[in-house]
């Protein structure tokens, strides 16, 4: 799923932003207050990796009798990882889904996508792919198909492909419908959310629960067309990571998308109609799969139950994602978890969005640091020590904000990882890494102030919210305000 002909996408993309995806969000359920919505993501936990041979779909994950949690990673073949939490997933792997025979729909690999508990057995979403020419000018093609397990999803029963595009395979291009992930709708149906290939759009197909093989895809306000073939109409780029907000009755989809500048959250009260919060849960500076890349790159965002892996949820859940670094190619894959409260307020708010500005410990050469986005490579021996603030991931309409990008260098044989205002890291001899995120310029309410300090021993920067830089240093100067922790 991630290689050379995903090159295409960018230009796809951009036309489905600005084509469909209006009139899809434009006909969703007014009842449904965006503004009211307030989400708060926590600090990122790197979860596994690098690897170059995985992390290529979705995560998926169920929790075991005895307490435990077996998670799933793909890239051709799915491998089952156990661990004691969602956490802890960096243990050994195991094969439990692989490469079906040359000539059939799934001859490059079967990614499982998502996995759900139904009665005594466990239920797969299967991504699968044909015509393995990948690189430029090569092709594939992608379909859908459904699986159970009576073992915890370590072996698996194929009971045949469900979902295919009507675009026949074409040198030089991706075609087929795939990607998908499938929530339980709670109504009786089983729904899947998957990306269309010839256009780049979301599409929708639901199955009765107690027929596992009767797909009928969203077409023109009804369900009735066939999953093999049938016409589909796009219900936005709204992108396949989906999860089900019990609590709420709502489907949330997630996708990264440079033209909105992160990774952007959408809702459906009626699951095919959907609104967009208008901040991203994460800012990005590009989505770039040409790798190496200078940005970093998010990919094949979900949504987990802490619980129970599962992606239905209530207003606590976690943000999955596949996290290339700065600089590095897809043999530097990362999963990366965070915590996420999303709520209803009462009233519209002006600020909805906010990502944790965490502080990290290495406690070996006791030295600090301070970042929004995920830690990686010798940076995973750093442990969490506090939140400091949220930034804001977008400038806020008619408040003064800065923009913050994460800067860094090598002193004396140490990592000083600094924060400074957009365009400061290449002067004072750093390399610009990311964004970090916005802070409010001046005091606002609710907001508390982020100091830049420095350690004097070691020369490495860090961020505090107390001008005495809690006794671990020397404040330099205050950066700005962010939303209170």
């Amino acid at each position: 799923m991630m290689d050379g002909t995903r090159l295409q996408v960018t230009g796809f993309l951009a036309l489905a932003f600005l084509g469909t995806f209006a009139a899809a969000a434009a006909s969703a359920d007014s009842e449904l207050c965006m503004e009211c919505i307030k989400v708060r993501v926590g600090p990122p936990v790197t979860v596994r990796g690098p690897f170059p041979d995985e992390l290529d779909a979705p995560f998926t994950a169920l929790k075991l009798p005895d307490g435990s949690f077996r998670g799933f990673s793909a890239n051709g073949a799915t491998y089952a990882i156990d661990g004691p939490t969602l956490r802890d997933m960096d243990n050994p792997r195991r094969a439990v889904l692989e490469a079906g025979i040359a000539g059939s729909k799934n001859e490059c690999g079967r990614w499982l996508t998502s996995a759900m508990r139904s009665g005594g057995a466990v239920l797969g979403l299967v991504h699968q792919e044909s015509i393995c020419d990948y690189g430029p000018q090569g092709q594939t093609d992608k379909s859908m198909a459904i699986a159970t397990s009576s073992d915890d999803g370590l072996t698996w029963t194929d009971l045949g492909t469900i979902i295919t595009g009507r675009d026949a395979p074409q040198r030089g291009r991706i075609t087929g419908e795939g990607d998908c992930t499938m929530i339980d709708g709670l109504d009786g149906y089983l729904y899947a959310y998957c990306l269309r290939n010839s256009d780049w759009q979301t599409i929708a197909a639901r199955t009765p629960k107690h027929d596992l093989t009767d797909w009928r895809k969203y077409h023109e306000g009804a369900w009735s067309e066939p999953g093999l073939g049938g016409q589909a109409t796009a219900i936005g780029f709204v992108g396949p990571g989906v999860g089900y907000l019990r609590d709420r009755g709502w489907v949330a989809a997630l996708t990264t998308d440079p033209w909105f500048g992160g990774l952007r959250l959408s809702l459906s009260t009626d699951k095919v109609s959907f609104l967009d919060l208008e901040e991203p849960l994460l800012a990005i500076d590009g989505s770039e799969w040409d790798r190496p890349a200078n940005t970093d790159l998010v990919a094949y965002g979900t949504i987990l139950n802490p619980d129970d892996g599962s992606n239905a949820v209530d207003g606590r859940f976690l943000l999955s994602y596949i996290y290339v670094p700065p600089g590095k190619g897809f043999e530097s894959r990362y999963l990366v978890h965070h915590e996420v409260a999303l709520s209803v307020e009462d009233e519209p708010m002006a600020v909805q969005a906010g990502i944790a500005l965490s502080r990290f410990l290495e406690p070996r050469q006791d030295i600090y640091l301070t970042s929004t986005g995920p830690l990686t490579g010798d940076r995973r021996a750093y442990r969490h020590d506090k939140i400091i603030a949220y930034m804001l991931t977008r400038p806020p309409q008619g408040i003064a904000s800065i923009k913050f990008a994460e800067c860094a260098r090598d002193r004396f044989g140490h990592l000083d990882q600094m924060l400074a205002d957009e365009g400061s890291c290449e002067p004072a001899g750093y390399v610009r890494e990311r964004t970090a995120g916005w802070l409010y310029a001046a005091e606002q309410e609710e907001s508390v102030p982020v100091y830049r300090c420095i350690e004097q021993r070691t020369g490495t920067h860090f961020a505090s919210g107390a001008p005495d830089c809690e006794g671990l240093g020397t404040m330099e100067h205050l950066l700005g305000y962010g939303l209170a922790p």
